[in-house]
């Protein structure tokens, strides 16, 4: 245990373990339409497509180190709660993908971003007690996130009711 704790400590190995889990978890749902997202209305303000990978990137980058901190600095059982609630963010984030991207459930994708929104900020309260700077590394990914989930509420609202009713939707 003691020497898989040393490699994990790496910051380089926590992100590539945790980029490992997230394309593992992506890959048990494939995508139904990978067209779907460029056939939805979509707010004026949407980040261009390139832009997801460009934030995503460092953003997982920095929440792996984080973890890797507080792994290196927390003891025991005290890691429980923390890294259980960086593992359960990771889970939620992918899910809300499997939701959104691979069943089209636009309403339903806002309430899986909800509570992966809070499962971010509960990670950034728990790693908190362990390493400040750990839980600070977690606020860009809960900027994000803001942003995405205030961009998956309106892209539901653009899309309410049908293609008819979105048109007229888009057009308000």
């Amino acid at each position: 245990m003691e020497g898989l704790k040393s490699l994990l400590q790496q910051p380089v190995v926590s992100t590539l373990a945790s980029g490992a889990i997230v394309f593992g978890v992506q890959r048990l749902v494939p995508t139904t339409d990978p067209n779907w997202y460029k056939t939805i209305l979509r707010p004026k303000w949407t980040p261009p497509n390139y832009v997801f990978p460009l934030m995503w990137i460092p953003l997982k980058t920095i929440q792996s180190i984080a973890a890797a901190m507080v792994w290196r600095q927390g003891h025991g059982k005290e890691l429980l709660l923390p890294l259980g609630l960086f593992g359960v963010h990771l889970l939620l984030g992918n899910w809300w993908n499997v939701v959104f991207f691979s069943r089209h459930k636009m309403n339903e994708s806002v309430k899986w971003m909800g509570l992966f929104w809070a499962s971010i900020a509960g990670t950034a309260a728990a790693f908190a007690p362990i390493s400040r700077p750990a839980a600070y590394m977690m606020l860009p990914t809960l900027a994000w996130v803001s942003v995405a989930w205030k961009l998956n509420v309106d892209i539901v609202r653009l899309n309410m009711g049908g293609p008819e009713a979105a048109k007229k939707n888009h057009e308000n």
